[in-house]
Order: structure tokens, then C-alpha cells, then sequence
């Protein structure tokens, strides 16, 4: 059969993300695979597509270097089960000067402790993604704003974006300012694992002034690559953990409103989007990839799609085990052993 559409199964990896999107076009399929959950998730990943028949991606994709995106990604791309022809991520060493980041990090390692820790550790698991991809005999471009990726536009970040976000984290202040936003958080989620039990109208409340959009995000998570396709008049998003920031700047150089599929940020939290986003988007039918938790996904962040008409469907629902999510548009095969889903908060509300 000649088939013409578009295939998007994001896995149940708890609070990780991987997304491998199919296109295709007179019953040929072109695969991208979006991130790798984290370190034990590569078997997960290669099981699944074992188990579709796929031992060939067209382009894989690292949308920043946190360990629930990257982690998985070195095994898969050392793994002989599968092979790949292009692979994409951001080389932060070729918008830096390495020395003046290294002296920095060194510096502040103290003063910004937690900064730090999570900048070295994204650095080498970077940096051993890029020596598995050379490996294999392949070579690393960089996703940046007007590049396609196969079927895919990369609508963000742009370079200037990019090298902006890289500079803080040469910059003391800045570095400091992170720091501080990250021990702010900490204490904001101990205030509320304090109040969990206290309800309002059977919700858990939430703490004063940490609504939708209202903490930062850091500048790693604004450095995600952000992905848009159309498939005859359908508009589809793919986000990794770009925050308000990020989302703001790519809707601002594209047109990429009036969705009818899109990835929540973040894993459902609350810091990523903002009412004024989800209303552009206003997504038919939004996926987010979580374990379930309070936090993930945030109900005020579910909640403000479901608002704006959005059927929102998350990895860990239904209950106890959740399963993987699969959005189809056109002529794709048929595929056994999947129902239809649950939307999230369906059976509670």
C-alpha cells in the first residue's frame, strides 16, 4: 500500500523524553528519532524500535544536553542494532572559548555549585555523545533556527539565541542569579511537599506567585532545539524543554500557531509555558512525557490547555503504568496491541 502521513510515538520513559517521528511519503518512511531518555532507557528505545522493524533512522536528534534527553543517546548510537545517517546537537566549545568557560565554572564552582555541576556533567555527556557519533563514522551538525532536518524545520534557537544563553555562563552575576534561582525552587517545592495535604476544591494548592511561566527556566533547557513540521494543513511542535523565552522567540520568527499536535515543555511543568503561549498554539491535541507526580505533570499546566480546547494525553495515564502515546495523521499501517488513549484527567474531573 502506498501509504502518506505521519506517524509520532513518544515512549513511556517517566520524567525522560524520546520521540521518533515517521513521515511517510509514497510508502516510503523517513525516521527521526528525538532524544534518548536517560542512561538505562537505550534498551527501552532499541527494544521498541526492534520490535517495529526499524534498524534505521534517517537523523537523530539531541535537543540539549540534560541527561533525561542525552543520556540514552550514546548507547544508542554505539548500539549495532541500529544505524543512522545524520546526527544534530549543539557544540556549546564552538560558540565559547573554551578556557574562559573552563576558568569560569572553576571560579564559581564553589559560589554556583549547583550551576556548575549541572554545566560539567552536560559538557562530558556531550562530549562522549559526539566521540560515539564519530565512532560510527558520522558527523555532527547543529540545529539551528532555518535548518531543516530531514522533514523537520528547526525554528529555534537561533545562533545569536544560542551564543546569548552560552555567555551567562561565563558571567559571574549571572552565574549567581542562576544559583539563586535554583535555591529558590528548592525551597518553593519544600513549601509545597509541606502543604501537599492541604486541598481547595479537591486540587492541591499551589504555593503564592509560582504560576504558569512565572519561575526561569535555565538557559540549557532555552537552548533546546525546537522542531515544527505540516503535514497537509496540520501543524505539529515538538519542544524538548524549552522554556517561555525560547517559545516566545519562535513564535515570533515563524508561524507556528493553530496546532493540531503538540509536545508540552518540560515534562508538564510549570515554569515552561504561560497562558499567552498555550492560547498561540492552542494545540487539538497536546503529549507530555511524565512520571505522574505532582510536578510532572503540573494539573495548572494541564489544565490551561485543557482550557483552550486541548486533549491532553500523557505517558504515565492511565494508571498504574501509563504506556507509550502514538498520534498518526494521513495513511500510516495499522499496528496491533494499541487502543484508543485515555486523555489525562478524564476520569477524575
Amino acid at each position: 500500500m502506498s501509504y502518506e502521513g505521519v506517524e509520532i510515538d513518544m515512549l513511556n520513559l517517566g520524567n525522560a523524553d524520546s520521540i521518533l517521528v515517521t513521515r511517510w511519503q509514497a510508502g516510503v518512511p523517513s525516521r527521526i528519532l528525538i532524544d534518548g531518555g536517560k542512561t538505562g532507557d537505550a534498551q527501552t528505545i532499541l527494544d521498541f524500535l526492534k520490535a517495529r522493524g526499524i534498524s534505521y533512522l534517517d537523523h537523530v536528534v539531541c535537543s540539549h544536553p540534560h541527561e533525561d534527553h542525552v543520556g540514552g543517546l550514546v548507547e544508542i548510537v554505539e548500539s549495532r542494532e541500529i544505524d543512522f545517517g545524520q546526527a544534530w546537537l549543539h557544540l556549546p566549545w564552538n560558540h565559547v572559548d573554551r578556557n574562559t568557560l573552563g576558568a569560569a565554572l572553576v571560579e564559581n564552582a564553589e559560589r554556583a555549585r549547583r550551576v556548575v555541576k549541572i554545566l560539567n556533567a552536560s559538557m562530558e555527556v556531550s562530549q562522549d555523545l559526539v566521540r560515539a557519533i564519530q565512532a560510527r563514522g558520522r558527523t555532527v551538525r547543529e540545529p539551528f533556527q532555518g535548518e531543516n532536518i530531514g522533514f523537520l524545520f528547526v525554528c529555534g534557537p537561533s545562533m545569536d539565541f544560542y551564543r546569548r544563553l552560552l555567555s551567562e555562563f561565563t558571567d559571574f552575576e549571572k552565574l549567581k542569579s542562576m544559583e539563586d534561582a535554583l535555591v529558590v525552587n528548592e525551597q518553593r517545592e519544600f513549601m509545597e511537599e509541606f502543604w501537599e495535604g492541604a486541598r481547595t476544591g479537591g486540587k492541591a494548592t499551589e504555593v503564592e506567585g509560582t504560576g504558569l511561566g512565572q519561575a526561569p527556566t535555565e538557559p540549557e533547557n532555552n537552548s533546546s532545539t525546537i522542531l515544527w513540521m505540516k503535514f497537509a494543513e496540520d501543524a505539529l511542535l515538538f519542544t524538548a524543554d524549552a522554556g517561555v523565552e525560547a517559545l516566545d522567540a519562535a513564535r515570533q520568527a515563524y508561524n507556528i500557531g493553530g496546532l493540531r499536535w503538540m509536545q508540552i515543555p518540560h515534562h508538564g511543568s510549570r515554569r515552561n509555558v504561560n497562558e499567552e503561549l498555550i492560547a498561540h498554539f492552542r494545540p487539538q491535541i497536546a503529549f507530555v512525557s511524565a512520571d505522574g507526580t505532582r510536578k510532572h505533570p503540573r494539573r495548572a499546566a494541564v489544565n490551561a490547555f485543557k482550557a483552550v480546547g486541548t486533549a491532553v494525553f500523557s505517558t504515565h495515564y492511565p494508571p498504574p503504568d501509563g504506556g507509550n502515546k502514538r498520534f498518526c495523521l494521513g495513511v500510516v499501517p495499522e499496528r496491533s496491541g494499541y487502543s484508543p488513549a485515555t486523555p489525562l484527567y478524564e476520569a477524575d474531573e
